[in-house]
């Protein structure tokens, strides 16, 4: 597995979003202003050129209800295609965020983690936080890390 990344390359983020939140797991209001927002970093991950898996990042003031402090950024819309889950590929894709973040000045990172795929994010060191809420038919709970420099 050779994986590689590009972060200009928004039509490929779509296209992964709209298999895996859309047609997989029903999701209906897949996409908002946030990015639509040049501020909006989209990051694609490619597996020898094969197109395999998404995330997204922004600073927080872009988030509605979060606190916004500077330095404070969000990850999220994660999304690897099934046919390559289980090979480590969700990781490395949050790891290569955390560092674009880190590069555009990020010094935490929080992110609404569907409530199943906590344990990813727990064992990359985000902790939960505030209440279980629902984001359309899915139960979803906050985390945060503080992003070493």
């Amino acid at each position: 597995m050779t994986l590689s990344f590009r972060s200009d390359v928004f039509a490929d983020a779509a296209e992964i979003r709209r298999k895996v939140f859309m047609e997989e797991q029903g999701f209906q209001n897949e996409f908002d202003a946030v990015d639509e927002d040049p501020r909006t970093i989209h990051l694609t991950a490619y597996d020898e050129g094969e197109l395999v898996g998404c995330a997204r990042i922004f600073p927080s003031d872009m988030e509605p209800g979060l606190e916004t402090a500077p330095g404070r950024w969000v990850f999220g819309r994660l999304a690897v295609l099934p046919s390559r889950r289980g090979k480590g590929m969700g990781s490395r894709i949050l790891a290569e965020a955390e560092q674009l973040a880190r590069q555009s000045g990020a010094a935490e990172m929080h992110l609404h983690a569907q409530c199943y795929a906590q344990p990813l994010y727990a064992k990359a060191g985000y902790v939960a936080y505030g209440p279980v809420e629902f984001d359309e038919h899915v139960e979803h709970q906050w985390m945060e890390k503080r992003l070493s420099t």
